[in-house]
Order: structure tokens, then C-alpha cells, then sequence
């Protein structure tokens, strides 16, 4: 039987899963795609996935 989460939840996790994983210089876009298919995120989502660390992004 497949769990169905709601989606600010899959959002949520996929943040919380980059905060873990940064270090120091890690490469933010490379963490984003990797959350996005281990979170399964939507095209929505990754777009507020974007929007939320786009400032960091843009910088590196």
C-alpha cells in the first residue's frame, strides 16, 4: 500500500535533508537534484525548492 504525504511535507523534508548534507562549500544544486529525486518532489515543488535557496545558489 503507497503512503500519499502531502505535499508541503515532501518540501519540508527535502529542506530539512540539504540542511544535513551541507558542509561548509557543498555544492547547493547538486543536493537540490538530489532531494528532488530521493523526496520525489513535483515540478512545483522544485520550483519552491529553487525559490527557497535562490539566493545561495545564484551566489556559487
Amino acid at each position: 500500500m503507497t503512503t500519499i504525504m502531502p505535499t508541503d511535507r515532501n518540501l519540508r523534508n527535502a529542506i530539512a535533508w540539504i540542511e544535513e548534507h551541507r558542509r561548509g562549500d557543498a555544492d547547493i544544486k547538486g543536493l537540490m537534484a538530489q532531494a528532488s529525486t530521493r523526496f520525489n518532489l513535483t515540478p512545483t515543488e522544485e520550483l519552491a525548492l529553487a525559490k527557497f535557496y535562490r539566493e545561495e545558489a545564484a551566489s556559487r
